[in-house]
């Protein structure tokens, strides 16, 4: 199973893990009600990275790796998009008592950010694995 297309994954679901812990930091200031502009200064970037390493994913030929590289599609969606629906929430979290409440049940990215250490160890076992 090894080759470049696994250890392009591999690169990606490495540096996936490195932006995620930035993006738990960042939720967990968005729930606090940090100031916007600075928290989006921060996350523009991070959000942008994940859609991008959503493009670099390589098409792979073995189904494991095909499967790999649709899961860490998922997570790195869904951590752009819960990364930007935490700032619009912000944004407009004045509006009323439901939305703050909302605001403050923000818990991370959620279950996808397991599925990332998941995928990884994953792709590192079969790299150290012997042929």
């Amino acid at each position: 199973m090894a080759g470049v297309e696994q250890d392009l994954l591999l690169a990606l679901a490495d540096e996936g893990l490195e932006l995620q812990q930035r993006g738990e930091e960042l939720m967990a200031e968005i729930r606090a009600e940090g100031d916007l502009g600075a928290l989006a200064e921060r996350a523009g970037p991070l959000i942008s990275r994940f859609c991008a390493m959503r493009r670099e994913l390589p098409a792979c030929e073995d189904p494991l790796l095909r499967s790999a590289a649709e899961v860490l599609d998922m997570v790195f969606a869904n951590h752009a998009l819960a990364l930007d629906a935490a700032l619009d929430l912000l944004a407009v979290s004045w509006r009323s008592e439901r939305m703050l409440t909302e605001l403050h049940r923000l818990d991370g990215l959620g279950r996808p950010a397991t599925w990332l250490r998941t995928i990884r160890d994953e792709l590192a076992e079969e790299l150290e694995a012997p042929a």
